[in-house]
């Protein structure tokens, strides 16, 4: 999605990987200025954490309609799915693959003030889909925010 969104305004991609110990570290820059960056343990996941960062950056400098994509479902004000878990739920129904797996990637920060990462796989004939939602400060918001980026992964890679 990304590189597709850059194509379209005529811009160039370069992303980065480099290692920080047992991290993986991703940096996007668009005509060489640096636009976001992503870290993990798995460089997949820094790299697609680093994509989004980038497109939600993006979206907002670029004259683009990044926002409004023409899905059949509707995004709030943060690209999140309304009802996201009960229409992947669904979808995995219609595809026949197992129901979403949620796991929580991360729990931080002082009992009044917690911040959850929740993931989201699927395991299907051609391997495991996995994604990473944003940062939440409920972990319903964030199993809803993985929920959100995969039914947005598989629209754009045409899965559906």
């Amino acid at each position: 999605m990304l590189f597709e969104l850059c194509q379209k305004q005529g811009k160039q991609v370069d992303i980065k990987y480099w290692k920080n110990g047992e991290k993986n570290v991703v940096t996007v820059y668009v005509d060489g200025k640096f636009i976001a960056a992503g870290s993990s343990k798995k460089k997949e996941t820094a790299k697609l954490n680093a994509a989004k960062q980038a497109l939600l950056k993006l979206s907002e400098s670029m004259p683009t309609n990044v926002g409004r994509l023409d899905f059949s479902f509707g995004f709030n004000k943060s690209f999140e799915i309304d009802g996201a878990k009960q229409k992947l739920y669904e979808l995995c129904g219609k595809k026949k693959w197992p129901k979403p797996i949620y796991s929580l990637e991360k729990d931080d920060g002082p009992p009044h003030d917690k911040k959850y990462v929740s993931s989201v796989q699927i395991p299907t004939v051609d391997g495991i889909l996995y994604i990473e939602g944003d940062e939440k400060s409920r972990v319903k918001e964030a199993q809803i925010s993985a929920a959100s980026w995969i039914i947005r992964a598989l629209q754009e890679s045409n899965c559906l």
